[in-house]
């Protein structure tokens, strides 16, 4: 178990820390103001909780400058004082929550052509198959029924959880997650109709995910007709979310839910897909445009703006819709009541 003290969370956070009456006190964990206890940091992250401030037993608390001017002098807690609580309250949680694994090396039972290159601090699960021309980098994690396919390509320190299935000639930065059950790298949906078939056009591309990308379970993301599907750095995609070939996503962008993006379409930096967002093909979504959630996306959306329902518009145009759609229901149900 990770034990810190009030000065390694200084350093490590490059905070502000106030009021050091526990400066030799061993955190060992994060927990919410009404349960913490003395060994343990909180945080303040909506105002909703100020009042919380005042009860805690915490040892610490993780706050903005503005908050800690309301409370500083009536605590006696340490205060670690931030421009923003919620980052660093994912940094320094990740000091004590590291995930661990339970088994380590390259399992005999593992299926691993000879030609395939893995790290040796890489960690094989057994029941994995990595096929001919494979590469896994240093302290990656694959865990059992995991298929990598031919010629694929996987960071550094990433982790693949069961079940992740990533196809020939694939390739995954450094710090990826693929939760259990995602697969990259299965065909786009792409053919030709005639009068009596339906002829398949091969995918020949691949799919290419940058560092620090996360994809929850069970999400798909197809691989390219001719040029590479391409996931940006730091983007993070949640379950049951389906991409679609020759998708481009951009960097930092977070997309949640069930969310469907057709093929071809170019989505920039910074973007976010609520829940249920499905996008038509061949559409360019601008930088740190904001789909609300069930939005239906069929043309070109600007750069940061809010969009929001099906045919999507811009929000309170979308909004000045329903108002007026609830008006025109309430006075129908009263003229026939």
């Amino acid at each position: 178990m990770t034990n810190l003290s009030i000065n390694d969370i200084s350093k490590i956070s490059n905070c502000e820390v106030i009021n050091l009456n526990s400066e030799d006190i061993k955190f060992s964990g994060i927990a919410p103001l009404d349960r913490a206890d003395k060994n343990q940091i909180s945080f303040l992250i909506n105002d909703k909780y100020l009042n919380d401030v005042y009860h805690t037993n915490a040892g610490a608390i993780i706050c903005s400058k503005k908050a800690a001017e309301l409370f500083k002098e009536k605590v006696a807690n340490c205060l670690i004082i931030c421009d923003n609580p919620h980052v660093t309250l994912a940094k320094i949680s990740q000091i004590f929550f590291k995930p661990t694994h339970p088994f380590n090396g390259i399992s005999d039972h593992a299926i691993i052509d000879k030609s395939a290159e893995i790290h040796p601090s890489a960690t094989i699960f057994p029941f994995v198959f990595i096929g001919p021309g494979a590469r896994i980098g240093a302290h990656s994690v694959i865990y059992s029924n995991c298929f990598i396919g031919a010629a694929s390509t996987i960071g550094e320190d990433c982790i693949l959880y069961p079940n992740v299935v990533l196809r020939e000639g694939c390739r995954i930065g450094n710090r990826c997650i693929l939760n259990p059950g995602v697969v990259v790298g299965g065909d786009g949906f792409g053919f030709a109709a005639d009068i009596n078939e339906n002829v398949k056009i091969p995918q020949i591309g691949g799919v290419f995910i940058e560092d620090d990308v996360e994809i929850g379970a069970n999400s798909t993301i197809d691989r390219g007709a001719m040029s590479d599907t391409k996931i940006g750095r730091q983007t993070k995609i949640d379950n049951l979310v389906m991409v679609a070939h020759n998708v481009v996503i951009g960097e930092l962008c977070f997309i949640a839910g069930q969310v469907g993006i057709a093929g071809s379409t170019t989505v920039g930096n910074k973007v976010v897909m609520a829940g249920q967002v499905g996008v038509s093909g061949h559409v360019k979504i601008g930088d740190k445009a904001m789909l609300t959630a069930q939005s239906g996306i069929s043309k070109n959306i600007p750069s940061e703006q809010i969009w929001g329902g099906s045919p999507a518009r811009p929000f309170k145009e979308y909004t000045a819709h329903l108002a007026t759609l609830n008006k025109i229901v309430k006075q129908t149900n009263k003229k026939s009541s």
